[in-house]
């Protein structure tokens, strides 16, 4: 039997209540998956208390790879605000809209949860150093098919 070991958040911004979901979903125009919201309501963000890892094949490499979650973004107008990120990067054109930037690593990297419609809920890793010829766009790469998916691909890295 694999005992799981369940990531722990330190919650890092104020919580949030239903009311300031759904006025966040308005503002964007978006709705966001129900693992995630509940994710939000629970933890709004936070640093995981270990360091915690995933792996993932990057777009355009056939070998693994892996990344650390050093940060998950919280709905704030303080650091690490999820709202600040989105608009920027959508600004700059460095994503297209529905890509909503849910945490960091320690390189300055993004990993993205879609809320557009063809691939609604899936979770990816957005290379900052790589950048789409044909779009400008931050290239993506593939890590889950949904929020609680990615949760369970990471692991708890040893020290």
């Amino acid at each position: 039997m694999i005992r799981r070991i369940i990531m722990k958040i330190k919650t890092t911004a104020t919580l949030l209540t239903e009311v300031d979901i759904s006025e966040f979903e308005i503002s964007f125009k978006i709705k966001l998956p129900e693992e995630y919201r509940n994710f939000m309501l629970e933890h709004n963000g936070g640093r995981p208390e270990k360091e915690w890892g995933f792996d993932f094949v990057e777009t355009g490499n056939s070998n693994p790879t892996g990344s650390i979650i050093c940060d998950f973004l919280a709905i704030s107008t303080k650091y690490n605000s999820l709202q600040n990120a989105y608009r920027n990067l959508v600004e700059s054109k460095e994503i297209p809209p529905g890509l909503l930037p849910i945490a960091n690593d320690p390189g300055g990297n993004i990993i993205f949860l879609s809320v557009a419609k063809d691939d609604y809920g899936k979770v990816c890793f957005g290379n900052h150093e790589l950048e789409d010829p044909e779009t400008g766009y931050i290239v993506m790469s593939p890590i889950a098919d949904s929020f609680i998916e990615f949760i369970d691909k990471c692991y708890e890295c040893d020290e």
